[in-house]
């Protein structure tokens, strides 16, 4: 049984073109699309999903991104409502891939975040919901491409976390992006 096979068994043939449509309930966590969401990120490869969070990170509206992660706007709080240890690993990520494009360029990690309005800290362990949104909101408008890599981390880590993460709008967009490529993959279409 082939890759698409098992992905359409497991979502059903025509939920996967729904989604690659762009049809599904994202703004409910607990949502049978949710779920399907996380089967197909199970099944991708890593460079896969690299590359369609960062397809997410360039396709978000910044300020609807904004809006979503930022505390208190909207009556929300998603990152306030994951615990100390999934912010840890949302920070841990976007810190681990901004730190690796860093690299010998002069100044490092410590020289960046203090270019970050809001972030005061490089440890991860120490950031509340308000660092790493500020956090997210810069890596994702300034560098999508990392963001992608660091989503990709978190959706393979704990991907229970890439709704508080991305949001409705973000997940609509991975879930159309990831069902579209393993229609693709299989080369029929169905």
């Amino acid at each position: 049984m082939g890759l698409l096979q098992q992905i359409g068994s497991m979502i059903g043939g025509p939920q996967l073109q729904n989604l690659a449509s762009g049809q599904g309930n994202f703004g409910d966590p607990q949502s049978q699309d949710h779920q399907h969401m996380q089967s197909m990120m199970g099944a991708a490869h890593p460079s896969v999903l690299q590359e369609i969070f960062s397809h997410v990170a360039q396709r978000m509206e910044p300020q609807h991104y904004a809006d979503h992660v930022t505390p208190g706007v909207g009556g929300t709080n998603p990152l306030g409502n994951i615990g100390s240890g999934g912010l840890a690993t949302i920070a841990s990520a976007l810190l681990g891939k901004l730190a690796g494009s860093a690299g010998g360029g002069g100044g490092g990690l410590g020289s960046l975040i203090g270019r970050i309005p809001g972030v005061q800290t490089t440890d991860p362990n120490q950031m509340d919901p308000n660092q790493v949104a500020a956090l997210a909101r810069y890596t994702q408008q300034n560098h999508p491409d990392l963001f992608g890599q660091a989503a990709a981390q978190v959706a393979q880590q704990k991907p229970d976390l890439m709704h508080s993460f991305l949001g409705k709008a973000g997940m609509a967009i991975g879930a159309a992006a990831l069902a579209s490529h393993f229609i693709k993959m299989d080369g029929r279409g169905q």
